[in-house]
């Protein structure tokens, strides 16, 4: 959609997908060296025929091209048991003014389309114990690529770790496992932002 970035004070970022970096799959159901890990009830793809060619809130754009955020929200939602596809969450959005004009989320869309059952927490710095600390408080990271190849951005959702892999949900990747993402430095240094999202205690 937009080859930009622009960071507010607000919690509002940019719907912007791509080609994300290309972990090989894993069996996460039975790997049993998992020492942190959320259930895994949802595998939404953002160009699944029967939403992606909706229009992502009220923009040009689909959710096909740009709705890699929309979907990863859609699949921590209905793992946390909201049961809300991505053409759902769209058009809940929608109603509840949770983008705005140019089709970024609005991040405490997601209290009013749960009617605060639910939040997005947003952090203002990415590591590897934040996303711990949501894991282990039942919450679903969401992590973002930035300054991929082509010059866009990407999100992902995190389900869990073992000491050397994260596995995770790529709202690109139509496939049965979650892929599986190193734990380096190096990558690391990929993610640019995090937002998790969970029950209101």
């Amino acid at each position: 959609m937009k080859n930009y970035l622009i960071i507010l004070c607000l919690p509002i970022f940019l719907l912007s997908c791509a080609s994300p970096v290309t972990p090989a799959s894993v069996n996460y159901s039975n790997n049993q060296k998992s020492n942190l890990y959320l259930p895994d009830r949802a595998k939404f793809i953002q160009k699944d025929r029967r939403w992606g060619s909706q229009r992502l809130g009220k923009t040009s754009d689909t959710i096909a091209s740009d709705g890699c955020l929309l979907t990863a929200s859609a699949m921590a939602l209905t793992n946390l048991g909201f049961q809300m596809n991505p053409s759902e969450l769209n058009s809940a959005l929608n109603l509840y003014d949770g983008f705005t004009s140019e089709g970024w989320l609005i991040w405490d869309g997601i209290r009013r389309v749960t009617k605060g059952k639910a939040k997005a927490t947003v952090y203002n710095t990415v590591s590897k114990q934040i996303i711990d600390k949501c894991i282990v408080n039942g919450s679903y990271p969401l992590v973002q690529f930035d300054n991929l190849p082509n010059g866009r951005s990407h999100w992902a959702m995190v389900l869990g770790r073992d000491k050397h892999v994260y596995y995770m949900r790529d709202p690109l990747k139509n496939i049965s496992y979650p892929l599986n993402f190193p734990i380096t430095n190096r990558n690391l240094n990929a993610f640019k932002s995090i937002r998790c999202i969970g029950l209101v205690n």
